[in-house]
């Protein structure tokens, strides 16, 4: 069973998990409808290996083409639109892709394993000294994203139990490392340091996520699928939370930029305080060991530096975009 489809794996995370699912030797086409967050080059030294199919997750005829021409035994669905400032400004797309496009996912996969990548948004917030969400806490989304990724994750359980489909959820916190789009929280730094721009920060900063580097992410994954983890739920984190004022301040640190750079704007509407898992299970479950920030802030600005074309030519996209999102809060 190797015959590996990957919605989405033109994105940050996707293309990540195509690269360690080549490695371990899995048979893999991605489909991605390459939006302004998806990119070729991600996959570029990797595309003679696999099968691409550029399609749009929500038009059920042209998906239900991919599957009839590669025939998935494996289903891996990071496809979604994912950032919370633009679901706000356009909730519509989040709903198009997250929840239409999830169910025509599900309903062309009902004969394969299907690994449905979900978000620890979906839990909602916690105060400062809330216990970790466990897979079993009730979710109490805040934003049209996270609600539509909600949908996402009950739909993939629902049709595990009306249709009988084998259906894995993953629930991951926030991801960071090489080829993140720049409308995240660490490459927005990164650019904006470089620039000797004033760098966003919603408030004050005190907003707190948990942190896994994204090759763990995959990895994890990847030996989820392997186990064959069908109908079950697992958290995804590596246990590491920072307040977001901490990471601005410790990227400032390793590129030697002034934290006068640091500009605090109007907050987020409806901006969660913290999220935290709760990844027993898991640890349970696999043998995974995550890399501990220090290191992987550092690989991750190191890579932005030798990349810095990429990330300028992406940056361009996004002027018009921080103008309307981070706004003064004079």
């Amino acid at each position: 069973m190797n015959k590996m489809l990957i919605s989405g794996g033109a994105g940050f995370i996707g293309s990540e998990f195509a690269r360690q699912a080549l490695l371990n030797d899995f048979n893999i086409a991605i489909v991605d409808s390459l939006t302004y967050a998806g990119d070729l080059k991600r996959i570029d030294h990797i595309k003679n290996r696999l099968k691409f199919f550029n399609c749009d997750i929500s038009d059920f005829e042209s998906l239900k083409k991919v599957f009839i021409n590669f025939k998935p035994e494996i289903v891996v669905h990071f496809a979604a639109e994912t950032h919370v400032d633009r679901s706000i400004l356009n909730p519509h797309i989040f709903i198009k892709t997250n929840i239409i496009g999830t169910q025509n996912m599900l309903e062309l996969s009902k004969d394969a394993l299907f690994v449905n990548i979900s978000t620890d948004e979906v839990y909602g917030d916690l105060s400062e000294n809330d216990a970790s969400f466990m897979e079993n806490s009730c979710l109490k989304p805040s934003s049209p994203y996270s609600t539509s990724k909600a949908s996402q994750d009950m739909l993939g359980r629902a049709y595990a139990r009306t249709y009988n489909a084998n259906v894995i959820t993953i629930r991951p916190s926030n991801n960071y490392g090489p080829w993140q789009y720049p409308e995240k929280l660490i490459p927005v730094v990164i650019y904006k340091a470089l620039q000797n721009e004033p760098i966003p920060v919603y408030a004050q900063g005190k907003n707190i996520r948990e942190w896994t580097f994204v090759e763990d992410c995959a990895k994890a994954i990847l030996q989820l699928i392997k186990k064959r983890c069908a109908n079950e739920i697992f958290n995804l984190g590596s246990g590491i939370e920072k307040q977001n004022i901490e990471v601005v301040k410790s990227i400032l640190a390793l590129l030697n930029k002034s934290e006068s750079l640091i500009n605090y704007v109007k907050d987020r509407p409806g901006h969660d305080f913290r999220y935290s898992l709760d990844s027993t299970k898991l640890k349970k479950t696999i043998s995974i060991s995550f890399t501990n920030f220090e290191q992987g802030i550092e690989k991750t600005v190191k890579w932005y530096l030798d990349n810095k074309d990429w990330l300028f030519e992406k940056a361009k996209e996004l002027k018009d975009y921080w103008h309307t999102v981070y706004k003064s809060k004079n």
